[in-house]
């Protein structure tokens, strides 16, 4: 051996720098432990007041007054929880459980990141050479809502793109125990991961008596936000694809309660067409205008009396120099639905058909700037059977059958990103995953649920009234027979 070597390895075994580098150590992870503990603190502002507080107390009045303080603050807490639960969950349980699901989220993301391969490997460099924040996503954010929506906002390492956490997100919500991740993103390098711990979509929701009519949010039903779900009418036109029993009823149902206002006032119109022979829209045929649901012939001709409608309007508004149309008692906003859009464009005779298809892609192509709005439902959104399927802005898929369906509905990519509608439960019609217009955000609710009595009522509360001239004729024709 080398007097050099000898030398080292003499001066590592020295007791003093031995002493030394155990100190230097302590120091580092005391340093490091005195960082942790203020980042949490200003990132949990509410632990932050809560410690403030009790060590001002402390200070100033004793540890006595403070044990008498906090023994207060807990039976006061516990009184609000058992006396007005509702407001305490919405005020209070999210702060408190912020208290420690953020601590837990922080000290496992790293372990679950790298197991669920939440991982960037630069080519060329050791692994362990790069640091963790370079490697793998950063968690800058955690916020915790009444609903049960924890969601984390993650920085990401270059290399990792939104798409690739949206692969591992169900991964990564199994290892924090959670059945339901989604990611959105925040923006560039930023996405937040929302992992939900409780559904409040569970429950049946019922309608609220329907206000004053706004085409751009007509109310529907909530998200799993917490937030009512708007449903935009003017300017767009929807696809609803579920399986039987998804509950694509409780969603057309819901719009025309929401468009019953404006109905009676004259300014909104709906159409309806049922190629069941009206066992779905039947019951309410009092609040359409116009309802067919008999022959295909007879709902095709529907289909063409709309687009003579569409041609007048757009020579209308040409004529008056007008881009949009504004919905008026004299020019009121058209909504046609259509309960079936499979039997129309897939099983009626080939000559209706052609009909029908000529008919629909002139609605949906050249109908959103004249007032006209083409609500479609279908159990099967497969290419054969709508095959314009890109032309509605708006898409809501329900229940269906396999993945593959999803993506036809929502967009390619739609269900790695958390729009599992093929795992909705046949216990939970209603619920749905919306996806609008402009955005690639997934949106899941729950639309609200009319019973027959419902659908009833509102018919008999929409449908037109006889005029005194109808009513005279009809006494006339009586009293002659």
């Amino acid at each position: 051996m080398r007097a050099s070597e000898r030398t080292i390895i003499a001066e590592a075994d020295d007791p003093l720098s031995m002493v030394l580098e155990a100190a230097l150590r302590s120091v580092w992870l005391l340093l490091k432990l005195i960082w942790a503990i203020g980042v949490g603190l200003i990132r949990t502002p509410l632990l932050a007041v809560a410690l403030g507080s009790g060590a001002a107390v402390t200070w100033f009045a004793g540890s006595t007054v403070a044990g008498v303080v906090g023994s207060a603050c807990v039976v006061a807490c516990v009184a609000w929880r058992c006396t007005a639960a509702t407001s305490f969950h919405r005020l209070v349980s999210p702060h408190l459980a912020m208290l420690w699901r953020a601590p837990v989220y922080r000290m496992r993301w790293h372990r679950v990141a790298s197991r669920c391969g939440l991982v960037v490997h630069p080519p060329g460099v050791a692994f362990h050479d790069v640091p963790e924040r370079q490697r793998m996503p950063t968690i800058l954010r955690v916020t915790v809502s009444a609903t049960g929506l924890d969601r984390l906002l993650l920085r990401l390492p270059v290399g990792l793109t939104p798409d690739d956490v949206a692969s591992r997100a169900e991964a990564v919500g199994h290892a924090f125990h959670v059945g339901d991740a989604r990611v959105v993103l925040a923006r560039p390098g930023r996405v937040w991961l929302e992992l939900r711990r409780h559904d409040p979509l569970a429950e049946v929701l019922l309608p609220t008596p329907a206000g004053p009519v706004a085409l751009r949010g007509v109310p529907l039903g909530m998200g799993d936000d917490g937030k009512p779900w708007r449903f935009r009418v003017q300017g767009t036109h929807a696809l609803i694809a579920g399986a039987t029993g998804a509950g694509k009823g409780s969603v057309l149902w819901s719009l025309v309660h929401g468009l019953a206002p404006a109905v009676m006032e004259g300014w909104v119109q709906i159409w309806a067409i049922d190629p069941k022979g009206g066992m779905e829209l039947g019951l309410g045929r009092g609040a359409f205008a116009r309802f067919e649901g008999g022959h295909p012939d007879a709902m095709c001709d529907l289909l063409e009396e709309a687009v003579d409608l569409k041609t007048r309007r757009s020579l209308d508004l040409s004529t008056h120099g007008l881009r949009v149309h504004h919905p008026s008692a004299d020019s009121p906003h058209l909504v046609v639905i259509i309960d079936e859009l499979a039997t129309l464009s897939a099983f009626a005779e080939r000559t209706v058909v052609r009909r029908i298809e000529h008919a629909l892609g002139l609605l949906l192509t050249q109908g959103r700037a004249v007032g006209i709005t083409v609500v479609a439902a279908v159990q099967d959104p497969g290419k054969d059977v709508v095959s314009w399927r890109d032309l509605f802005p708006t898409r809501i898929a329900m229940r269906l059958d396999n993945p593959i369906q999803v993506d036809m509905v929502l967009g390619d990519g739609a269900r790695e990103r958390g729009a599992r509608a093929d795992h909705i439960s046949e216990l939970t019609p209603g619920i749905a995953y919306v996806r609008t217009e402009g955005t690639r955000d997934i949106r899941r609710v729950r639309a609200t649920y009319l019973t027959d009595a419902d659908i009833v009522n509102l018919s008999t509360s929409l449908a037109p009234r006889p005029t005194p001239e109808q009513i005279r004729d009809e006494h006339d024709e009586g009293e002659a027979a």
